[in-house]
């Protein structure tokens, strides 16, 4: 790889006026001097107050206004205009710390390979930027000072449920490769895009150094949020159950992994297709994901709305 690639932030907004600076001073104060900056304003309907703010910047970053089509529409306008090897996505809600960039291509240096992913690990933020504790259910650890091999990644992936998209650093290949973010999708875009990378076999290197701030503000997922859920993760099934099946191993079975968090969700469907394929031969691993189906259908849901309603007093549908 090039020791010095030229990185491009691509920051996606929608109506973001009320955060956008924070997002952009941050990616304007990365200590790795090699980047382009590229806000995408997904066609705001906010009288002008996002477009205005951008345009503030001058030419220290690249304005590019379109037409509205949610996140993933902004995120492929910018991959396609952007002229670095590697994107670095950044939510307009989200900041990142001085070090982020980088600390990720401290690792490419070291390891130096072409096809590999950089992962960093968040804190958390509020409304009004103020640090918050990250309360959320444990997340699967990721090895580190090694280069995590796809397969194993992949299973990493699955396990945790999804990766921040913010937090990683990708080649553009991996768009050459895999094709652009998924327009069709409200929720798991990001997911889908991160199973076709792994299994297109690129391996991941994981930097525990915190580069990114998550905004957490807003409501909790509705029931129409979850709807549309289950909708996207039907469509990302039908798109990698297949070349999980093809490519898992006795070491990596991907498509049991994917049936379990699949149950743990509720998401009855894509369980079944999982369960007919020739890769369940084994009736107690059915028994298994169909008990964790059972769970995620009738115990997590009802554990969810006292959980909200007991420490968060909030109902919940």
């Amino acid at each position: 790889m090039n020791n010095n690639p030229l990185i491009s932030i691509v920051i996606p907004v929608y109506n973001g006026s009320n955060y956008l600076a924070e997002a952009i001073d941050s990616a304007l104060s990365q200590t790795y001097e090699n980047i382009e900056i590229l806000v995408v304003n997904d066609g705001s309907r906010d009288d002008g107050a996002t477009e205005k703010l951008a345009l503030s910047y001058g030419d220290r970053i690249r304005y590019i206004p379109k037409e509205n089509g949610g996140v993933s529409s902004a995120l492929n306008r910018g991959i396609r205009e952007m002229k670095g090897e590697y994107l670095s996505w950044l939510s307009h809600d989200d900041r990142y710390y001085p070090n982020k960039i980088a600390d990720q291509v401290a690792l490419l240096r070291e390891y130096k390979e072409g096809n590999l992913i950089v992962f960093t690990e968040s804190d958390q933020i509020d409304a009004n930027s103020c640090p918050i504790k990250n309360v959320g259910r444990k997340k699967v650890e990721i090895p580190m000072g090694r280069v995590i091999k796809w397969d194993e990644a992949l299973s990493l992936l699955i396990r945790r449920g999804s990766m921040y998209g913010c937090n990683l650093l990708l080649p553009k290949s991996v768009f050459e490769r895999c094709g652009l973010f998924d327009e069709t999708l409200r929720y798991s875009q990001d997911y889908l895009m991160w199973m076709k990378m792994f299994l297109n076999q690129y391996d991941l290197v994981y930097s525990p150094t915190v580069g990114t701030s998550i905004r957490i503000h807003g409501g909790q997922l509705t029931q129409r949020g979850r709807d549309i859920y289950r909708q996207d993760i039907r469509v990302v099934g039908d798109k990698v159950i297949t070349d999980m099946e093809r490519l898992g191993s006795k070491t990596f079975n991907f498509l049991h992994l994917f049936a379990v968090d699949n149950a743990v969700h509720g998401n009855a469907e894509l369980v079944k297709i999982c369960l007919n394929k020739d890769r369940f031969s084994s009736s107690l691993e059915k028994m298994k994901v169909m008990l964790m189906l059972y769970y995620g259908i009738n115990v997590r849901p009802f554990a969810r709305r006292v959980y909200y309603r007991v420490f968060k007093n909030t109902k919940t549908k």
